[in-house]
């Protein structure tokens, strides 16, 4: 089976922590880069963290 794809034409992936990653603070995840990174004073706009991504 041969499929063909239009020139040009770029696959893409992505995923995100929030996602995969699982609560901060539970079953013995530790900080990632990125939570040590959102603590940073002026990192991230507005300070947001995900540290509660779904409530």
């Amino acid at each position: 089976m041969s499929i063909e794809f239009p020139e040009g034409f770029r696959f893409g992936s992505a995923t995100s922590a929030y996602q995969i990653e699982g609560a901060a603070n539970a079953d013995g995840r530790q900080d990632s880069i990125w939570d040590v990174f959102c603590r940073v004073p002026g990192a991230i706009v507005n300070g947001e963290d995900g540290v509660v991504a779904c409530d």
